[in-house]
């Protein structure tokens, strides 16, 4: 995230005094001592890093984003809990992937953090939602970072008399790997750049843990040799940041990722159709998924990262598969000798929470095994506690044994009922086995406690269709696509409630406002087109309805709704017999399409 025509550098950034104070005069004054300002206890979601933390007394959580320079939260999180904004100077504006976005400013009176009670905290509100907040540079830059994600830790560390002395407590002794902590090009901008190199070719990356898959630009993929157009290449796309619309891109097969002493062969890595945040920016983002697989100790009076590799694949791009990780360790203080870096090998964990931290790590780094082994531990030691129950049930569903977690999500619901989230979840799981009924019911549940103008509520919307209930999907988009006009998710929101509004058959004129706002923002999509010929249909404009289905299908012949529907509108254009092939091909690709239209009351 960066900042255009303006700056940040006169707002007040309290949480340095207060943990600062924290941590006090602890450290010994004759010897190296790494003196622990806060300790972030991480629980992965997917991979984002979550800490738990409180607006003006109430419990909520926000990701970790080493990416971000400053704290920032999206509109919908900020009206959820209530809070004011303010006008920043005119002219105000932050970029990132997808573009820029304008800000506004919100001041909370307590904010809650690791034990601490942050007065007066600020964060920018703004650029596309995310999900959640996000805990940026201006905390996670201000001292020494420690990144333990495998075992659930960010330390935020003031080291004291240490000098050179290899900042890797967590191994003494055993060996490690280095590579230079590169100067920020703003002096008041604590970045995390170092230099790496992509298939020989000398790049600048940048450790950000709000990006769940490491990225690459393609001017760096470009200059390291990489052909685009290549075999093993795959089309990708839904590259976002805080800008207002996504990038395309693709996967890529790298040869060489050489990061200090570390050298990952044979992998894949996600390449944007674009720069990371425009010339200024870096080449590459190591994400979440790297640094998960990592121990990292981020030394900026020394500009060294230390690092030890923590198991698992380093990049989690859909389609990676990397290759065990060669080394060639750095040197290790006099006396030792020269061996292969070793995983690290972290202190066992000794409560309910660090289990529970990581497992969801394991199962954020595809794990499955081992994250239930944490995961079942965490039950035994706590079994009152309904997140966990929660975690297991999602490590069962990744491990591709939905109907263990079954009992697990019953489990979590009696011990917290309204909770949105896993009420979600058990929605969806009842419906895979056609309990529509009882589906139905955990939906209505849900939409009772879910923030209206988050994305969450969104889902829900989506969830109602599933469950044959259009009408019920429309207002909650409204909700939510009025607090997210600048996001870049909105054409795929007005899409929604513009398939929705024709499902339902009602206000078909808004619906293709909804439709034509969503193709002028995002361009020709087959899935926007496909919900803009269904409301032609509805009016019965059947030469309309067949000339956005026969672009959705160019774009994309293998979808069995459309060319059903095609079918249906030849036929009502008659001959009666005019769309047979197409209702015969659709049937074949789907058993069920018709049943599905006949639901909607269409066809028969």
């Amino acid at each position: 995230m960066q900042f255009g025509r303006a700056f940040l550098w006169g707002l007040r950034v309290v949480a340095i005094a207060v943990l600062a104070a924290a941590w006090g005069n602890s450290a010994l004054a004759a010897q190296c001592t790494l003196g622990v300002m806060a300790d972030l206890p991480v629980t992965m979601q997917g991979l984002r890093a979550e800490v738990p933390t409180k607006i003006n007394g109430r419990d909520t959580s926000f990701w970790l984003d080493s990416g971000a320079f400053f704290s920032i939260m999206p509109k919908a999180k900020a009206i959820e809990f209530n809070l004011s904004l303010e006008p920043l100077p005119q002219g105000f504006y932050i970029m990132g992937i997808g573009g820029d976005a304008s800000v506004d400013l919100t001041t909370i009176k307590s904010f809650g953090i690791v034990g601490h009670d942050l007065k007066n905290m600020q964060f920018l509100v703004g650029g596309s939602d995310f999900g959640n907040g996000l805990i940026g540079r201006n905390i996670l830059g201000m001292a020494d970072t420690e990144f333990d994600l495998a075992n659930g830790s960010v330390k935020l560390i003031k080291p004291l008399n240490c000098g050179d002395t290899p900042l890797i407590n967590w191994a003494p002794g055993k060996p490690y790997f280095t590579v230079p902590l590169l100067p920020s090009p703003n002096s008041r901008d604590h970045q995390f750049r170092l230099p790496v190199a992509i298939n020989g070719a000398k790049i600048v990356a940048e450790f950000d843990t709000g990006a769940p898959t490491s990225l690459l630009s393609r001017r760096a993929a470009e200059r390291a040799g990489i052909d685009l157009s290549g075999p093993g290449v795959v089309a990708s796309s839904g590259f976002g940041g805080f800008g207002r619309r996504t990038e395309k891109g693709w996967i890529v097969p790298v040869a060489s990722v050489a990061i200090g002493d570390e050298e990952i062969l044979r992998t894949k890595i996600d390449v944007i159709d674009n720069t990371i945040l425009g010339n200024t920016g870096p080449d590459m983002l190591l994400g979440a998924d790297y640094i998960l697989a990592h121990h990292i100790y981020v030394a900026r009076g020394q500009r060294r990262i230390y690092f030890t590799y923590s198991g698992g694949r380093p990049f989690l791009t859909e389609k990676s598969s990397d290759a065990p990780v060669r080394s060639a360790p750095a040197d290790l203080p006099a006396g030792k000798t020269r061996v292969e870096a070793v995983t690290n090998a972290a202190a066992a964990p000794k409560t309910e929470a660090d289990y529970a931290r990581r497992g969801n790590a394991r199962l954020a780094a595809h794990q499955y095994a081992d994250a239930l082994t944490d995961l079942n531990e965490a039950i035994r030691l706590a079994p009152k506690n309904a997140s966990y129950y929660g975690f297991r049930a999602r490590a069962y569903a990744a491990s591709g044994d939905s109907g263990r977690g079954d009992a697990d999500l019953d489990m979590a619901l009696k011990l917290d009922p309204a909770n949105g989230e896993f009420l979600q979840m058990r929605a969806y799981r009842r419906l895979e086995r056609k309990d529509k009924a009882g589906a139905l019911a955990d939906a209505e549940a849900a939409a009772k406690v879910t923030p209206p103008s988050s994305l969450a509520a969104a889902g829900l919307a989506f969830l109602f269709d599933e469950l044959d209930q259009p009408a019920r999907a429309i207002p909650l988009f409204d909700a939510v696509i009025a607090a997210h006009r600048d996001d870049n998710q909105l054409g795929s929101l007005l899409n929604g409630r513009c398939w929705m509004r024709a499902l339902a058959n009602v206000d078909l004129d808004k619906a293709l406002d909804d439709c034509n706002r969503a193709l002028k923002r995002d361009g020709m999509r087959a899935d926007y087109l496909d919900s803009r010929g269904l409301v032609h249909f509805r009016q019965g404009d059947f030469k309309a309805a067949i000339a956005d289905y026969d672009s959705a299908l160019k774009l994309k012949p293998d979808l069995a709704w459309t060319l059903y529907m095609r079918g249906l509108a030849k036929d009502a254009l008659g001959p009666a017999t005019a769309g047979k092939a197409d209702l015969t091909a659709a049937a074949a690709m789907q058993a069920d399409v018709a049943e599905r239209a006949a639901a909607y009351h269409i066809g028969g």
